[in-house]
This record gives C-alpha cells, structure tokens and sequence, in this order.
C-alpha cells in the first residue's frame, strides 16, 4: 500500500492528495537532512589503533542487514594506506551473514579468502526495516501535524478524550529522536 494511502487511512484526513503529498515530500526532506537519504548505508568497521582488532574472524554491524538487498564489502589492508590498489572487494564467498544480519563471518573458502579481517572494512548495505520505521514515522508526524490546535492541550466530549503535551515542537523532536536510537545514531 502506497504511503500516501496509508497516510489517509490512519489520519482520517479529508485533506486532497496534494496537499498531503506535499506534507509526506517536506517531511521526507527534512528526515534525509538529519540522517541522511533511505536506503544503502556505508560503514566502517575496524580499529586501526588497534592491534588487536587485525585478528578479528567477526564484525558486528550496529543495525541488521536486509540479506535481500546488495551488498558491498571491501577490505582494507593495510587500513591506513590510503592506496586504493590495497582496496579488495569481497565476493559472496568471502563472507557469511549470521544472527539475523548483525554478524558479518571471514570465511576462508572464497576466492579471496582470509582467516580474518583486514584493519579496515567497508560495508555498504540496506539495514532491515529502514523504509518501514521511516514510513511509520512520517504517519505519527502527520498525524501531530494535522491534530495540533493551537494553544488547546485537552478537549474532552462525552467518552471521548484528547490530550497534546502542548508543545508540538517537542513531540515533533521526540518522534526524530526515536527514529535515531533506532538507527543506532545519536542526536545532539
């Protein structure tokens, strides 16, 4: 179901399609300046400080990996030379994906295969639920968006009951906050 659709089932908004399309389009633009666009994310793991950190056979990525989407690794070796020719991609067989996308496994049967990591890795990849947490999020800020009333914190008819913290600012940032610690980021 498309977000538009989805959007003007659970607000019960009678707002025409534009006009909600340009509410979904500023906050989308808003949520890619603050994190950045949806969709493949590049990390880099590895402690070049560390020397340790050379034996590692596991790397842990902070958000699980969607196994269906492509998928780039590239090692590093050594992490500090800045020498793109001691850059190598990794094939499917390099590596394996363990614990549901969290955990990245050197395999050593591939074509380049190792008992370890490099220094420094570069993953390229799609986390799980991304899109979706995304989605969700522009729901509640529309729905804060459409429900906001001015200076009214409560209304009250009958059974029926409503109540704002009465700064939609600071719902607003708690619903950017909470989409953040679900990204593994920190605001400041």
């Amino acid at each position: 179901m498309a977000l538009l659709d989805r959007v003007k089932i659970r607000t019960g908004s009678d707002l025409d399609d534009s006009e909600l399309q340009a509410m979904i389009d500023g906050i989308v633009a808003d949520m890619d300046a603050r994190f950045g666009p949806a969709g493949a994310a590049t990390v880099e793991l590895g402690d070049l400080t560390d020397p340790a950190s050379r034996g590692l056979r596991t790397l842990r990525l902070a958000r699980p990996m969607d196994v269906g989407a492509a998928v780039t690794i590239v090692e590093v070796d050594p992490g500090n030379s800045g020498d793109a020719g001691n850059e190598i991609i990794l094939a499917s067989g390099d590596y394996a994906v363990r614990h549901g996308g969290r955990t990245l496994q050197r395999l050593t049967g591939g074509p380049n295969g190792r008992s370890y990591w490099a220094p420094l890795v570069r993953v390229t990849y799609t986390p799980i639920g991304e899109q979706d947490a995304r989605d969700e999020a522009i729901i509640k800020l529309i729905q804060l968006d459409l429900s906001y009333r001015g200076a009214l914190k409560s209304e009250r008819a009958g059974d029926y009951q409503f109540t704002l913290s009465g700064d939609p600012v600071a719902d607003r940032e708690a619903i950017f906050t909470a989409l953040a610690s679900r990204r593994g980021m920190v605001m400041a």
